[in-house]
């Protein structure tokens, strides 16, 4: 069985496509069948099974090609990243042991609050973050690699 692949658009700006076999060069003739593949199909139609041939073909357009990526902003992005990571990892590392952890004066309206945030367990949570935060930065930083094109 062989066929042509007609392309058109539908009413939504989808590319689909209609496979007519047994067509004529003549333009007022009847098909003899039309069949249209779907990627949404269980499987492919065959003839005498009962499946349903007609359909739209969705053909995806071609990709673009890649566009080169900006090599210093990739560079300033990673850079800015590492850093901020390091720093709120070292912040939240050291701030639950200092002194401003303890005698945080937003907390004194709320002493169950400030009972919570006392507890060694919390404190140990803060920094445990702390540390998950700066072993991100550092994965990233080690992580980074720049293409041969570079």
């Amino acid at each position: 069985m062989s066929g042509a692949l007609e392309r058109r658009t539908d009413e939504l700006g989808i590319l689909v496509g209609t496979i007519v076999v047994g067509a004529t060069p003549f333009g007022g003739q009847a098909l003899d069948q039309v069949r249209t593949m779907s990627a949404f199909a269980p499987e492919q139609p065959q003839e005498g099974n009962g499946l349903e041939t007609r359909g739209p073909v969705l053909l995806m357009p071609s990709p673009l090609p890649p566009k080169k990526p900006n090599l210093w902003l990739q560079r300033i992005w990673l850079v800015v990243f590492v850093l901020f990571c390091l720093e709120v990892g070292i912040i939240l590392t050291a701030l639950p042991w200092t002194g401003i952890w303890t005698n945080n004066s937003l907390l004194l309206g709320y002493p169950r609050i400030r009972e919570f945030l006392m507890q060694n367990f919390v404190r140990g949570l803060v920094s445990g973050l702390g540390l998950v935060d700066i072993w991100m930065g550092v994965a990233e930083a080690v992580r980074y690699r720049e293409g041969p094109d570079a």
